[in-house]
């Protein structure tokens, strides 16, 4: 095996034997690959990182982000931004059919779990479940089940539905959708639940994005800006610097106000994730950013990250992200998603004179996707509510 598996905690390694994605010692912590050579990065896409992700094959479909220099918006805030474009945008050399970041981590999942024909379920609120829904294709050995809080239907679409992907509606929120795509799995010999930011097929695939950036431009910028829901693509970047052998930019996050989870955990120094009597969901505009059990806590996670690059955590209010999306709009002339529009709007929130930003765009560009392809709301195979309804589902 090309990798093994490492405790940032009692810092012991394993081999990884299949959908293991919590320390077998018991630590509170977010397990780590180490990657047995430095490899020669080759071809194009996804797959030229294929020696640093914990899969021994690839699809025929692996688009990538377009990492570039923003020269208006360094004019504007007198810096060096950089745009790590996820989207689609074909002028900017952008093709994500999915449209997100999201889409990365999925090809890379699909692909572990495909290799180990380990049929897989998990939760989404929208831009997960938009990638199986459209890539689940590529993984031939296996099925899909995907489960979806009904009130999210409209950050949800597909192009092409993938045959082997069902479709089940939640009535409830993303906890309870996430408890009974886990309960499924757990009762369905053949099955796994997908694992989430602790699968680390997931998060490697992220830190592509980090190798990447250093082989473009060469160098680390002195701020990495991110909006996160669970926090994994914030890690992953930071691990894929060290990967890479450079020194990690300070990591700043965002979230959407009213719920800000990460931001208050960080900023107020508290001991746990802080409750929230509302259903996120039901108020974000940036939807996707509605995780209340992010990433944050575990050894090598969003805290620990925060505290090695001397951090900062921002609360975004959805006037200030609409904002933010108007001027981006204005600029390049395709929409961005809300989240995308929240990391923008932290750059109003620092003193960036003088400093290199890579920004993440975490999505964009389905106005332009529109165009090209027919875009349609998936419906639900299934409706469910409750543990006893999973029975129903084939």
């Amino acid at each position: 095996m090309k990798y093994h598996l490492v405790c940032p905690e009692c810092k012991n390694t394993f081999t990884d034997t299949g959908f293991a994605f919590k320390c077998p010692h018991g630590c509170y912590s977010i397990l780590k690959t180490v990657y047995r050579v430095k490899p020669a990065f080759k071809g194009e896409g996804l797959w030229r990182y294929m020696e640093y992700l914990p899969v021994n094959s690839k699809t025929q479909y692996g688009e990538f982000p377009a990492i570039f220099k923003s020269q208006e918006y360094s004019d504007i805030y007198e810096s060096e931004i950089y745009f790590i474009l996820n989207g689609y945008a074909p002028d900017f050399g952008v093709r994500m059919k999915t449209c997100t970041f999201k889409e990365l981590e999925v090809l890379s999942s699909l692909k572990y779990s495909d290799e180990r024909k380990t049929n897989i379920a998990l939760s989404s609120v929208g831009n997960t479940g938009n990638a199986f829904l459209e890539l689940g294709r590529y993984a031939e050995n296996i099925q899909i089940a995907l489960f979806i809080p009904e009130e999210i239907t409209c950050c949800l679409f597909e192009i092409n539905r993938s045959d082997n992907v069902t479709v089940v509606g939640v009535r409830g929120g993303y906890d309870l959708a996430t408890e009974l795509a886990k309960t499924f799995a757990e009762k369905r010999e053949g099955w796994k639940y997908e694992g989430g930011g602790l699968n680390f097929a997931r998060r490697d695939a992220l830190s592509t994005m980090a190798y990447g950036f250093v082989e473009k431009l060469g160098f680390s910028p002195d701020y990495y800006i991110q909006s996160v829901g669970s926090g994994t693509g914030a890690i992953a970047f930071f691990d894929g610097m060290k990967r890479m052998g450079m020194k990690p930019p300070s990591v700043i996050l965002a979230q959407n106000s009213p719920f800000l989870p990460i931001v208050e955990a960080w900023n107020k120094k508290l001991s746990k994730i802080p409750d929230y009597s509302f259903d996120p969901v039901e108020v974000l505009y940036a939807k996707v950013l509605s995780n209340k059990n992010p990433l944050f806590f575990q050894k090598g996670g969003l805290k620990d990250i925060l505290e090695e690059t001397d951090g900062m955590a921002f609360g975004i209010s959805t006037e200030d992200a609409k904002k933010a999306g108007r001027l981006f709009r204005k600029i390049y002339g395709f929409e961005p998603y809300p989240a995308a529009e929240v990391a923008l709007a932290t750059l109003e929130k620092i003193d960036l004179r003088g400093k290199k930003i890579a920004i993440n765009i975490t999505g964009s560009g389905l106005d332009i996707l529109k165009k090209d392809y027919k875009v349609r709301e998936p419906k639900f195979d299934y409706m469910v509510e409750a543990e006893e309804d999973l029975e129903m589902i084939e």
